[in-house]
């Protein structure tokens, strides 16, 4: 996995930052060549190459290649570094003051190169990235980043990063323009990210295991385009302050997803809408979800243009909110499809999907399980949230004995019967290319009372299988 990739990086990153903390110094470039040159003025004078508390200048006309794993406080100059496929580049600037990245050029198009900002990012570069790490290792407290112009050297810019993004540690990521994560986006533990402003789209997987919030919701929307986990441990999910979220996967919650006002989530995808209990202002759904979780609506009706698709194995629940003094009504609208991974719904079972003090709109159209003969549904969708199995299902026929005569090819069956049934027998020499339906071997059979016998004939040199049927 990715994510794991990178994590797996961090750890070799910290354990070069540990192996060059012995010296800090004012490093210039002497000449172009590779970061791990020992080569005297290729790039680094006497071959010295950069530790990880060294600063680093690099002018114009220079270039520096990372290729493997490098390290440094910060870099500057007008020259440029150059990251080469898989290679990883860490930047440990724990006085978050001297400007991480005033270099000129910084060129991480190559693929699955990390660049790993291990303390404070306030100062990261503002440009696209393939894999970009924010791990704050010492400060404690949290940090905005993107907020604003940042600095007059190096202003807010939209940021693309073609692989993963990884937050971990106490960092506040807050952007000031598009943000966009081709890969999965992973928030640590104790970490937040705050969308306020612009546009956060992540066209992966998203992992919450710190906060994700936007505190300034009017000013730009939040997509994520894969899946959604908030895990056990997260701080959780506030999206009390945007109608702008939209997933186009699942949603799985572990933890703590929370709202008010008219915070709300569409689901414009397919999926399931699962884990633990859900309480958010409101919600939409255009694509085909499966409600696998009580979803509780505090605010407004939900915007259904989509599917829901329900489970009556696991009937959870769309809920309105109910206020005494502010009756909620549900408007249905799109389509209702319910599904069935469990036993065959019995006489009178009752099935709940919606729960409001009022109910109106229409579904554009239902779907429900097939039932078992003499069954149907009743539909109180308008009135309850519900649908009701009503009916009687038939009696099962049990063959309660059979005798077979070699000489006649002929079976005799005695079957449970109702007073008023008719029955048929069915044979079948193989029940997957055969099937019984196709070989009647008697029908119209009239019932005996509890107990019916019958004598068929079966086919010449024929081994297989028979059935007793009604009608």
């Amino acid at each position: 996995m990715k994510t794991a990739l990178i994590l797996k990086s961090l750890v070799i990153a910290l354990a070069v930052a540990f192996a060059c903390a012995s010296h800090a110094d004012d490093i210039t470039a002497t000449g172009s060549g590779d970061w791990e040159s020992t080569i005297p003025d290729a790039p680094w004078p006497n071959g010295i190459v950069p530790g990880t508390n060294d600063s680093v200048d690099i002018e114009d006309p220079f270039v520096v290649t990372v290729r493997s794993n490098a390290a440094a406080a910060y870099i500057y100059g007008s020259g440029t570094v150059v990251m080469a496929a898989n290679a990883l580049l860490n930047i440990d600037d724990p006085a978050g003051a001297n400007g991480t990245f005033e270099l000129a050029n910084l060129d991480t198009s190559a693929p699955g190169n990390t660049v790993l900002y291990s303390n404070n990012p306030f100062w990261a570069k503002h440009q696209d990235y393939f894999n970009l790490v924010f791990s704050n290792t010492v400060t404690t407290n949290q940090i905005d980043f993107y907020n604003g112009t940042v600095n007059s050297e190096d202003p807010a810019a939209a940021i693309t990063v073609s692989g993963d993004m990884t937050v971990v540690g106490k960092i506040k990521v807050q952007q000031g323009a598009d943000f966009t994560v081709m890969g999965n986006l992973l928030l640590g533990t104790n970490s937040s990210w705050d969308c306020s402003s612009y546009n956060l789209t992540v066209m992966s997987n998203t992992t919450i295991a710190g906060l994700m919030l936007d505190l300034d919701g009017a000013s730009g929307s939040n997509y994520f385009g894969g899946n959604v986990l908030v895990s056990s441990n997260a701080i959780g999910w506030n999206i009390s302050d945007v109608v702008q979220w939209a997933i186009g996967g699942s949603l799985t919650n572990q933890g703590l997803i929370v709202g008010k006002g008219y915070g709300n989530i569409t689901f414009t995808g397919s999926g399931a809408i699962a884990g633990k209990p859900i309480k958010i202002p409101t919600i939409g759904v255009s694509g085909t979800y499966l409600i696998a979780t009580t979803i509780t609506l505090t605010t407004n009706t939900p915007t259904l243009t989509g599917t829901l698709v329900f489970d009556l194995a696991n009937t959870n629940q769309l809920v309105m909110q109910t206020y005494a003094t502010n009756p909620m009504t549900l408007y249905y609208a799109g389509n209702l499809n319910v599904i069935n991974s469990g036993p065959p719904p019995a006489p009178g079972s009752t099935y709940k999907f919606f729960s409001a003090t009022n109910y109106n709109g229409a579904f554009d159209s239902t779907s429900y399980p097939r039932l078992a003969s003499g069954l149907t549904w009743i539909d109180n969708l308008l009135t309850s949230g519900s649908i009701i199995v009503s009916g009687s299902a038939p009696q099962q026929i049990l063959i309660t004995s059979s005798q077979y005569n070699p000489a006649t090819h002929q079976y005799t069956l005695t079957w449970t019967s109702t007073p008023d049934g008719t029955y048929s027998v069915q044979y079948s020499s193989n029940l997957v290319l055969d099937p019984f339906a196709n070989n009647i071997l008697a029908s119209g059979i009239p019932s005996a009372g509890n107990l019916t016998t019958t004598t068929v004939t079966l086919p010449a040199n024929n081994a297989g299988f028979l059935r007793v049927s009604s009608p």
